[in-house]
């Protein structure tokens, strides 16, 4: 049984060092020229397109775990994955940021978008982060309440990926309790190499914004590199996810394991 699990082991290990170089890596950007800059934080470029990718990924990935979760015997799923519930709804957000960031095919396939919506998106496209109150500032460039902009889609974003992927499993390896309750809705508690991927993203973000001041050009692309590295994030838990259930459910069955939360245990 070692020699399967050492595997399995060591492929996360590429995951999580590549994940980490990512974030770090963003601050090559500063060595870019300006011309490099905006190719690679343009309208579907470079920056943008990874992405939608990892989004796109991830949500495939979330809800084939939640199928194989769904299948496993409920003794093997014990403060684990108890249901489904959790990897599905992972999975249809990442579907619907997939879609949120390619504009759900609009510049693609160039279909209108009615004068009502227009009316209330500041791009005048086909998603929801765009529209007015999910802006941090009005029309005319004022800035809103503490209070409005909480509902900045990229803020609820960024609190729920915090939440989940660093406060859950710092604070459940305290309470019991809240282990149980994520074991009822299948969430995830990931591993203490994924928890620290939400606080370094944070932090090089924020040092990168201090460093480049007022530069217009650069705080733009940092704002997509940004938003695609959270979702490199959240693809790096489906991965991690995916893993998890594909692995157990097939060394179980090779080995004939009636209990397969022992695997669970060796894979963490």
């Amino acid at each position: 049984m070692g020699e399967p699990l050492r595997h399995d082991i060591a492929v996360p290990l590429r995951v999580m060092v590549l994940a980490y170089l990512l974030l770090v890596g963003q601050a090559a950007l500063l060595l870019c020229s300006d011309e490099t800059v905006v190719w690679l934080g343009m309208e579907d470029g470079p920056i943008e397109n990874m992405g939608a990718l990892s989004f796109l990924l991830a949500s495939i990935l979330f809800l084939i775990a939640a199928y194989r979760s769904s299948k496993l015997p409920g003794e093997s799923r014990a403060n684990y994955f108890d249901n489904p519930l959790a990897l599905f709804s992972l999975g249809m957000l990442c579907f619907i940021c997939f879609g949120e960031e390619i504009s759900w095919g609009q510049r693609l396939f160039a279909y209108p978008v009615p004068d009502w919506l227009k009316d209330i998106n500041r791009q005048d496209e086909w998603n929801l982060h765009n529209l007015a109150w999910f802006h941090g500032q009005t029309a005319e460039g004022v800035e809103k309440s503490f209070w409005a902009r909480l509902l900045v889609m990229d803020r609820l974003l960024a609190a729920f990926q915090l939440t989940l992927c660093t406060l859950v499993p710092i604070f459940s390896a305290y309470s019991a309790t809240l282990r149980t309750w994520a074991a009822r809705i299948g969430l995830p508690i990931v591993p203490w190499w994924i928890a620290g991927l939400v606080p370094v993203h944070i932090v090089t973000t924020q040092a990168l914004y201090v460093i480049v001041g007022e530069n217009i050009i650069m705080g733009d692309t940092l704002d997509e590199t940004k938003e695609s590295l959270r979702a490199v994030i959240f693809l790096t838990v489906a991965i991690w996810a995916y893993r998890l259930t594909s692995a157990t459910s097939f060394v179980a069955m090779e080995q004939g394991l009636s209990d397969r939360s022992h695997v669970f245990r060796a894979r963490l």
